[in-house]
């Protein structure tokens, strides 16, 4: 089965990477675990917010940003780390698709810890609720594919795209609220443009609001909806037209 061969190869090439190291896995957890501690003392001050508030709000966004970051950033060099197996013909195109995905959500899988920890410190409620942050979680994911395959195609052919996506994350972070609250006024509030136009916002409001207990914006379902439509039909032209000729490109 296809599935099994995607977790046995996704779970090997975890081992692989950290065999040799001392924490292991563990070292997934210690940049953001600093990353939250330094930036939630700092900016819970700066900005006068409440950290009951302020560090939830950082660390849950945070770590799903990394999980963002790997499927954006990560889909554009994903066919040439492949390139080997794609040359002689031993991977689909599919198959690399959906290693490199998995692999990217067992590592995100490793820093929810941090995301459980600080609701149990915090004593922010678990509840029924809470459970729509694994369909946008798992509309996340499915962005992830079908950005791997656009993305990965077109990073196949022009190498430098990985550069560009790079510094446009870099822009995006600081223009996504992780670092900043959004006020209470919404879309209205500060920064609000970019809370409107910001697609990155609202495929993080979809894992974070429930989280938090706050409710989630309609336009937040809409944007994320739309662009998981439009994204998959675009895979699939991608797919359809340029699997032969990428064995060529990467």
């Amino acid at each position: 089965m296809k599935y099994q061969y995607w977790i046995y190869a996704t779970w090997l090439n975890f081992v692989v990477r950290y065999r040799k190291t001392l924490l292991g896995p563990l070292w997934l957890m210690v940049g953001p675990i600093l990353f939250i501690l330094t930036i939630g003392m700092l900016y819970s001050r700066i900005n006068q917010a409440d950290s009951n508030q302020f560090v939830p709000h950082l660390a849950i966004g945070i770590i799903i940003w990394t999980l963002i970051v790997g499927f954006v950033a990560g889909s554009t060099t994903i066919f040439q780390r492949y390139r080997s197996q794609i040359m002689q013909g031993e991977l689909q195109l599919m198959d690399i698709t959906m290693v490199g995905v998995f692999t990217t959500v067992l590592q995100f899988l490793h820093q929810v810890i941090i995301i459980l920890i600080v609701l149990l410190y915090y004593k922010i409620p678990i509840n029924a609720y809470t459970i729509v942050s694994f369909l946008g979680l798992a509309l996340l994911i499915i962005n992830g594919v079908w950005l791997s395959i656009v993305f990965g195609i077109i990073g196949a052919r022009y190498h430098d795209l990985n550069e560009v996506i790079q510094a446009i994350m870099r822009i995006a972070f600081l223009a996504t609220p992780i670092v900043w609250l959004p006020g209470g006024a919404g879309y209205g509030g500060v920064m609000g443009k970019f809370l409107m136009y910001n697609p990155f916002y609202h495929y993080m409001e979809l894992i974070r609001a429930p989280l938090l207990q706050t409710p989630i914006s309609p336009l937040s379902w809409y944007v994320v909806l739309t662009f998981t439509v439009v994204g998959c039909s675009l895979a699939y032209l991608f797919k359809a037209k340029f699997s032969r000729v990428l064995a060529l490109w990467v």
